[in-house]
């Protein structure tokens, strides 16, 4: 009987050096020490001593030496992994290039080859090393990555546990030595792990891990299919990975469709390009493109189409009909994105580093007194780790010589796991297990101090996270924990399911704007239900009880997705200002800025509701703008008031502008602002040269346009999708 196929397992991080390895390690440790049979195929420690550490009492596979060009390479041995055939086998890298003249060219082809022998591997993987990403980090950090991983490998993957690491962290981390040599750390810091690079890598590792999360839940929007087509041209590389990148957050497919001939060595290219990210490929021949891809989107029944058209220039541009007018009045019920040209200054290009906008001001405020800040562990379930990883994160500060204090934990916390650590008052103090005495802290004035569960209360009966600004202001910095359900916006998103939950004040989001570092102790469901079945979180009773509500597998998976949004939501706020410091032109799209236009007309409402939802599902922001003219009539004023309100009920901004000529006011407003899309109405008229639609894409030559398909009027309660303002 044939066994069954290995699971597979990936630590992801954002960059190196963010505790991946460490992780892989941790886990197999654990695992031998319940009795699991464990080996490592291949790790790689690069020295590091705190990861070294961690590979003794591990069984350790001999790797396998391959003689090249006058050297002697080490590779892991597949077939003595496969001969040894142990129940879980380490295999770290899994992006890696093998050796010339092994069996397989890519090491998570070996790792194919040991699930289908029955063996279960856990690897590691940092996020610029995904196919469909790679030139979005070649963008941000000027790096050109060449080590890729197809997308359906991680797609496959039965779990992916992110490490998170702030940017703020890992540099402090590389400075220790902790991750590079000496002689290498100046160089690192001032090149990959700059905070903007580092930001920007976090935020594509969270929305990716957000988005494989979506796409296996159970309940989902309808998927939606994308279709692509390119050229011979530069720019159709970008233009593939930009639509694969929407169709993977839509659930969908993509489809890759290049009319006429591009030549032999680019076809080629394009061909391997689209089966790396999982996309199907045609090839059409024919002199019509127009004619050509409005076939092929109807054959293959797309909802979105992606093209590239370079935007044309000269006295009669605006009197020609372009392709994309001829896509607009052919395709109404496809959405339409006509993707801007990159031109993006690299960052390494643009000289110095210079601080954040928000840096400078906490300098100049903190200016004469010691630095401090506030870094805080979330989790989005009971059980997740964010005490044990505050407390590590306390004992390493402690063991470098900062001055450490315990104000208040868990207490649930054995007095063991305080080892080594001062807590205020004494190790009995109450105060450290019930109630934060802020005025004691502030007159112990320690380095650093751990503050437990944020919602908890102080000996005033005040909620702790209150206690922050104080603390910071007099110097001190403060490690403390978050439970995702803590927060207002959540707990209210949940509260049918949080009946019975324990009693702790509810924050409001507005605690994130005080929170310096923010990171995910991440744990996939899977092993948050193994620990509660082992009574590892809670009482046998309060299990039975969570396992009918917040632990159910479905809300676990949902949480946890939150979770990853939200930080990355934290994140963005740093990089949007790092990229408008650094003057980088091209919008980036991890997190969409979206803006729609629409007139003071009544029936809008479909057009704002899509807007909504598609910021929704591709993790953007959303802006929605009305070009008014010089007066309004009261039915007018009323329209767009209740537009207003329908805008920021979902959760976007309302922007009212005066204007007579709709495109030109609309463009001055987008290059005023950093968004990366525009978003219209499908026109009634077929194609005019004043048409608002084709003067905007003529117009915005470095913002994409997306016009949206004809909504169909069924059910009667929603109405048919009405044209912007000026059509």
């Amino acid at each position: 009987m044939a066994s069954a196929r290995g699971r597979l397992k990936v630590y992801l991080g954002a960059t190196p050096g963010a505790g991946k390895t460490f992780s892989m390690l941790r886990e197999a440790r654990e695992r031998k020490q319940r009795g699991e049979d464990v080996a490592i195929a291949y790790v790689e420690t690069y020295g590091r001593a705190r990861t070294e550490e961690l590979l003794a009492g591990l069984e350790l596979i001999p790797r396998k030496r391959v003689p090249y060009r006058g050297t002697v390479l080490e590779e892991m041995d597949l077939d003595a992994v496969l001969k040894r055939r142990p129940k879980i086998a380490l295999v770290d890298e899994l992006a890696h290039t093998n050796a010339p003249g092994s069996t397989n060219e890519k090491r998570w082809q070996d790792v194919e080859r040991l699930r289908d022998g029955g063996i279960d591997v856990i690897s590691t993987l940092n996020v610029q090393h995904v196919e469909s990403v790679n030139d979005v980090v070649e963008k941000i950090t000027g790096i050109v990555q060449r080590e890729t991983l197809p997308d359906r490998v991680l797609d496959l993957a039965d779990e992916i546990q992110f490490i998170d690491i702030s940017p703020e962290a890992l540099r402090k981390r590389m400075r220790h030595g902790n991750i590079y040599g000496p002689d290498k750390v100046e160089t690192a810091l001032a090149n990959f792990f700059r905070p903007g690079n580092l930001a920007a890598l976090r935020e594509i590792a969270l929305r990716l891990v957000a988005q494989s999360m979506a796409t296996s839940r159970a309940v989902l929007a309808p998927a939606e299919d994308v279709l692509v087509a390119i050229s011979g041209s530069a720019k159709s590389e970008p233009l593939i990975r930009r639509a694969t990148r929407l169709a993977r957050r839509l659930g969908g497919l993509c489809m890759v469709v290049i009319v006429g001939s591009a030549g032999a060595v680019k076809m080629e290219g394009y061909q391997r390009l689209a089966a790396q990210l999982g996309c199907s490929f045609v090839s059409l021949g024919g002199s019509d493109i127009a004619k050509g891809i409005i076939e092929a989107a109807q054959l293959a029944n797309v909802r979105h189409l992606f093209i590239g058209e370079s935007r044309q220039a000269g006295l009669w541009s605006r009197w020609r009909k372009t392709l994309a007018d001829q896509l607009v009045d052919s395709l109404a019920d496809i959405d339409l994105h006509v993707i801007a040209p990159e031109h993006v200054t690299p960052p390494s290009d643009v000289g110095p580093e210079r601080r954040l906008p928000e840096e400078l001001l906490r300098a100049e405020q903190r200016a004469g007194r010691r630095s401090a800040d506030v870094r805080v562990y979330l989790g989005y379930a009971d059980g997740s780790g964010t005490t044990t990883a505050m407390l590590d994160e306390a004992r390493r500060r402690r063991s470098r010589g900062a001055d450490v204090v315990v104000g208040a934990i868990n207490a649930r916390v054995p007095a063991s796991g305080l080892a080594t650590l001062e807590v205020l008052g004494g190790p009995d103090a109450p105060a450290a297990h019930d109630r934060l005495n802020v005025e004691a802290l502030l007159s112990r004035n320690p380095e650093v101090a751990v503050i437990d569960e944020l919602n908890g209360l102080d000996t005033q009966g005040r909620v702790r996270a209150e206690s922050l600004a104080r603390l910071v202001d007099a110097g001190i910095t403060v490690l403390g924990t978050l439970h995702l359900l803590d927060l207002a916006s959540v707990r209210g998103s949940y509260a049918p399911l949080l009946k019975e939950r324990a009693p702790g004040s509810v924050l409001s989001d507005d605690v994130l704007t005080r929170i310096d570092e923010l990171e995910i102790v991440d744990v996939t469901p899977a092993v948050l239900l193994e620990r509660l079945r082992r009574g590892e979180i809670m009482t046998p009773a309060d299990a039975a009880r969570a396992l009918q509500a917040e632990f159910r597998p479905q809300i676990l998976s949902a949480l946890r997705e939150m979770a990853f949004r939200l930080i990355a939501e934290h994140t963005d706020r740093r990089l949007v200002a790092y990229m408008r410091e650094r003057k980088i032109e091209e919008p980036w799209e991890a997190r969409p800025r979206l803006v729609a236009c629409i007139p003071p007309r009544p029936g809008m409402e479909p057009i704002i509701q899509r807007m909504a939802s598609f910021a929704s599902r591709t993790s953007g922001q959303f802006t929605v703008v009305s070009v008014r003219p010089p007066r309004l009539s009261e039915p007018q004023r009323r329209w767009l008031g209740e537009y207003a309100a329908l805008v920021h009920r979902d959760q976007g901004e309302f922007v009212s502008l005066y204007g007579r000529n709709v495109a030109a006011t609309l463009a001055g407003y987008l290059r005023k602002t950093l968004n990366t899309e525009v978003v219209l109405g499908r026109p009634h008229h077929r194609w005019r040269p004043w048409r608002t639609t084709s003067t905007l894409v003529r117009l915005l030559e470095d913002i994409d346009v997306h016009i949206l398909r004809r909504e169909q009027p069924v059910p009667p309660a929603k109405a048919a999708m009405t044209p912007t303002s000026g059509s």
